[in-house]
């Protein structure tokens, strides 16, 4: 064999081995680049994923307590069932109060709704509307002073001047209970409300104000 064509055959052996080694050493540097990529992707998916729980862990552990506050006998079940006793508790107590500050020295109304259905209940005058409510059947618990305040003052208690203008419903339905001046519980007089509007009250009802001629 000629030995240019030795050469010639050892030169084009060489180049491919050194493609081939090339090839290779890219190969190795591609598949390093890759592993590192892939661990970092790895890591990366790992923080989410530990992320991931314990904010479902967070979020699980808040319902429980969540579950926990609002289960029955439960701390705000507790709250909620002593909020509503202090409040019906001071609703009574209004109730109680009203029993029992009853001064003689004193004159008031109290309305009774007979039948079984409501009738609207309103006082006022030309200036002002001192009460208006819808009243449920039976006696109220309102105590309409004409003359003179209680010495104690609860929200049952309504202070009307004796000229204001009364205004029912249900006429006929309606009964005014009257405590006069001077006489303890019982009332003096019951009037019936057989028309929607009474003006001037105290002097229609005859009733009897210390100090008036």
């Amino acid at each position: 064999m000629p030995i240019a064509k030795k050469k010639k055959t050892k030169d084009f052996s060489s180049f491919f081995g050194m493609l081939f080694f090339t090839i290779v050493i890219v190969y190795v540097i591609l598949s390093v680049g890759n592993f590192v990529r892939y661990s970092q992707l790895l890591k990366q998916y790992n923080e989410l994923k530990e992320y991931v729980d314990n904010k479902v862990s967070e979020m699980k552990a808040e319902n429980e307590k969540l579950k926990d506050l609002l289960a029955p006998n439960s701390l705000v079940d507790k709250y909620i069932a002593a909020a509503n006793y202090l409040r019906d508790f001071g609703y009574d107590f209004e109730k109680i109060l009203v029993a029992l500050n009853d001064d003689p020295t004193t004159g008031y109304f109290m309305v009774f709704v007979a039948g079984n259905e409501s009738s609207w209940f309103t006082v006022k005058d030309k200036e002002k509307t001192y009460f208006s409510r819808e009243l449920k059947p039976g006696l109220s618990n309102y105590r309409f002073f004409y003359f003179k305040e209680p010495r104690i003052k609860t929200n049952y208690d309504i202070i009307v001047p004796p000229n204001a203008t009364i205004t029912v419903g249900k006429a006929g339905k309606v009964y005014l209970l009257f405590y006069g001046v001077g006489l303890r519980f019982h009332p003096t007089k019951v009037v019936q409300l057989t028309e929607s509007s009474y003006e001037n009250f105290a002097e229609k009802f005859s009733l009897y104000i210390p100090g008036n001629k």
